[in-house]
């Protein structure tokens, strides 16, 4: 095994992290590991479509990091890369977290920090030995779901290679660089996910380590991501004196993620100044005191605005970062936080609907209660409605929080702060007002989702049982002209599910496409196909279904195919003469046994 390539999925879905190319640092330090190892390795950063898929179907393993929110478009491709048998290892949050859905689509699974055990894992399987006692790592034995007992203690992050960048193509393109100098946190919110991968105790990086890192990137904005950079301002102080004094650290700004709080400690903040912040990232959550309470903010909407008049003070602009949909929140609440944004004068803000994320005692807790409305993961990015609010509809809380971002990115607003922050406050916002309402126009249908259900819980609904018959069936031999393809067509809960069981012939296919045309909707949010029963006339009419496939997923939002071996999905996506692939707009599940 020589060549590695690891990619980190980039959501289709229209938001705002859809444009911001800059890695999260798992894979370039495991690919750092790897590369000292003496692989070759490469790392990507994109949607499927956009990936250079002839490099990387010359790879002999394929490396895949996903979040809740991407791991639509990481299974994609991952059933794709399995149709030309290549060894798949998925990890990241959602599949620590869901193993077994993501074990469906890869070979082999990295729950938790993977410093550990990826190199091991990468070893074993070159060497052609099963993943025995390799902590965290899930895989398959003989058709059968093995789970390995995850790490005994949290990784030390000093002894991590320092991640190189270089190995995304184009990264000297990254607007910010980013540099991790800690993990962990000790607050244990409930809707929060980063307790449970990363534990309830601050990490941290020496000091000399950090420096040594931040030599590298002369003339660069460096975005430390760090979930609270100042969590121990004694040490954030000494780390600051040592980029204003060192004359090697010559970066030209940098921003990070800190607590209000950090305002009030004259000290840091001059530090922060004088360092190159230029802006900083803030979770306020809410000024709604029983919301804030409920999040265990300890802080108040007095203490919010007094933050963010003394970071404007020392030039510094801020990001404000808002939850709806808490429990005690209503329409209300929602108006009234949007107005004091405004009054406030934070520079941007995030105006995110509360999500349930897989791993959390609040996804929990909504599970039990009933009260999640969809299990489409790439709606799980805290800008869809994907629970029941306590004290609002789903569609009020989705409809609200959309006017929030259009009243505060209105036009007139626009160079607002440019007194305060300069023009680059002003470029911001315009962005903003942009990007939110081609998102809007783009989401339009999935209001009309919310409004269903305030119906009572859905009977599945049958939309076409019966068997399709062909025409001219003396054109096709004795065994297709004698076939009936038998079709389901159920609707559950918002979900299409198809089911085929039978032959299909070019002719079979024209008539299925036919009748499905009658009876779906013209736009629907998700879909599976179940053809594990499905046999084809010929390779010609597997290519055939699989581009019918294709574009059929262009009226869905998520589309998922289940099929019986992976041999028959290699014929639904047979490969083009120049193995340029467009990546389908669908899942491939196939049989492991």
């Amino acid at each position: 095994m020589e060549k590695i390539v690891l990619i980190e999925p980039q959501s289709k879905e229209d938001h705002v992290y859809k444009h911001v190319r800059m890695p999260r640092l798992g894979l370039p330090t495991l690919g750092t590991q790897l590369k000292e190892d003496g692989y070759r390795v490469n790392f990507h950063l994109g949607t499927g479509d956009s990936l250079p898929w002839p490099e990387i179907f010359k790879a002999d393993l394929v490396g895949i990091s996903t979040t809740t929110a991407t791991c639509r478009e990481a299974y994609q491709i991952a059933g794709l890369l399995k149709t030309a048998d290549i060894p798949v290892v998925i990890g990241g949050i959602h599949a620590t977290f869901l193993p077994d859905e993501a074990l469906q689509f890869a070979d082999y699974v990295v729950q938790g920090e993977a410093e550990y055990s990826f190199l091991p894992l990468i070893r074993a399987i070159e060497a052609g030995e099963e993943p025995r006692g390799i902590s965290g790592v899930a895989y398959w034995r003989n058709g059968e779901k093995i789970y390995n007992h995850g790490l005994e203690k949290r990784i030390d992050i000093d002894t991590l290679p320092i991640p190189d960048i270089t190995l995304l193509e184009h990264s000297e393109k990254m607007c910010s660089v980013p540099v991790i100098t800690s993990r962990g946190c000790p607050y244990n919110c409930t809707f929060c996910c980063v307790t449970q991968m990363f534990g309830r105790r601050y990490r941290f990086r020496c000091t000399e380590s950090v420096l040594k890192e931040l030599t590298r990137y002369p003339g660069r904005h460096i975005f430390f991501c760090d979930d609270n950079f100042t969590a121990d301002p004694k040490r954030s102080k000494e780390l600051m004196r040592e980029i204003i004094e060192r004359d090697e650290i010559k970066i030209k700004s940098w921003g990070a993620q800190v607590r209000a709080d950090a305002a009030f400690d004259d000290e840091l903040i001059d530090l922060m100044s004088r360092s190159g912040c230029s802006i900083v990232y803030i979770g306020f959550e809410s000024i709604n005191p029983e919301t804030l309470k409920a999040y265990n903010k300890q802080q108040t909407a007095e203490e919010i605005k007094e933050s963010v008049k003394r970071f404007h003070e020392y030039g510094i602009r801020i990001h404000g970062m808002f939850v709806f949909g808490g429990d005690a929140d209503t329409a209300e609440s929602i108006r009234e936080t949007t107005d004091f944004a405004i009054e406030a004068r934070i520079d941007t803000v995030q105006f995110m609907v509360l999500t349930p994320m897989p791993g959390t005692p609040f996804y929990n807790e909504l599970e039990k209660e009933g009260r999640i409305l969809t299990y489409d993961w790439s709606l799980y990015d805290g800008h869809h409605t994907v629970m029941k609010p306590v004290l609002m509809s789903p569609e009020e809380l989705q409809v609200e929080t959309e006017r929030a971002l259009k009243k505060f990115y209105s036009l007139s607003r626009v160079f607002k702060n440019v007194s305060f922050t300069g023009w680059s406050s002003a470029l911001y916002r315009a962005l903003a007002w942009a990007l939110i309402r081609h998102f809007i126009w783009k989401n339009r249908g999935y209001d009309q989702f919310l409004r269903k259900q305030k119906q009572a819980d859905p009977q599945p609904v049958a939309l076409f049982n019966g068997s399709l018959g062909i025409l001219n069936a003396g054109k096709l031999g004795s065994e297709a002209a004698s076939s009936l393809l038998k079709v389901s067509l159920t609707e559950q809960g918002g979900i299409m599910y198809l089911k085929l069981r039978g032959l299909i012939s070019n002719l079979h296919l024209k008539e299925l496409n036919k009748t499905l045309r009658k009876v779906l909707p013209r736009h629907h949010g998700q879909m599976v196909i179940n053809a594990e029963g499905v046999r084809f006339a010929s390779e010609q009419t597997a290519a055939r279904f699989g581009s019918y496939l294709a574009k059929l997923g262009l009226r869905v939002r998520r589309l998922q195919v289940i099929t019986a071996a992976e041999k028959q999905a290699r014929s639904m996506l047979r490969l083009d003469k120049k193995n340029h692939v467009k990546l389908p707009r669908f899942e491939l599940l196939t049989s492991k046994h």
